[in-house]
């Protein structure tokens, strides 16, 4: 359903002001992840998102760390310019170079081992659309040394337009949905 809502340019946004240290305290503790995931969660980094939106964001990517890579895994927040800096990194094996390009397409799973498990593909997907109607940017890499690195940017005010979608959403009219997240890959 959700997929189905950004294909059709309906998804939207609810926003509030949040504290986002207690945004992700409240996703991992709901899920009882607390005590398998460490934190770096300065306070006092409030932003104006789409709490439930954001959960889903932080849910995925913390939910493939612990499935797919290896703990301890780590949520740190910073902040760089006027966005917002939610990183997820792993200690497991990484992702694999020739997966990289594709790990946010649709029922894209990453190992022929992972074909049969129980997600669908659409986790990391999801992430990035919900990332991209608040106008910020999600990306994955390998990290020297081993592990994953999830990054996701958001801008401190919240998306550019008063319906809670970045004004450069096309209309449903329009041609097709644009360009998805900016992908990085680094060896």
């Amino acid at each position: 359903m959700e997929i189905s809502r950004f294909d059709a340019l309906a998804a939207e946004l609810t926003t509030d002001e949040v504290d986002a240290a207690e945004s992700v305290r409240n996703t991992l503790a709901d899920r009882q992840w607390l005590g398998r995931v460490r934190t770096e969660l300065p306070d006092g980094f409030r932003i104006r998102l789409d709490p439930r939106r954001f959960d889903v964001v932080v849910a995925n990517l913390v939910g493939n760390a612990l499935r797919h890579g290896a703990e301890p895994v780590t949520v740190r927040l910073s902040k760089r310019g006027g966005a917002l800096v939610t990183e997820v990194r792993d200690c497991g094996p990484g992702i694999a170079p020739e997966a990289l390009p594709h790990i946010f397409d649709r029922f894209y799973k990453a190992d022929d081992a992972r074909s049969r498990s129980s997600g669908s593909g659409l986790g990391l997907a999801i992430a990035e659309e919900n990332v991209r109607l608040h106008g910020g940017t999600l990306r994955a890499e390998n990290v020297p040394g081993g592990g994953a690195l999830f990054t996701v940017e958001l801008p401190f005010g919240g998306p550019t337009s008063g319906s809670g979608a970045p004004d450069s959403l096309p209309s449903a009219q329009d041609s097709p949905p644009p360009a998805r997240g900016r992908r990085t890959a680094r060896a």
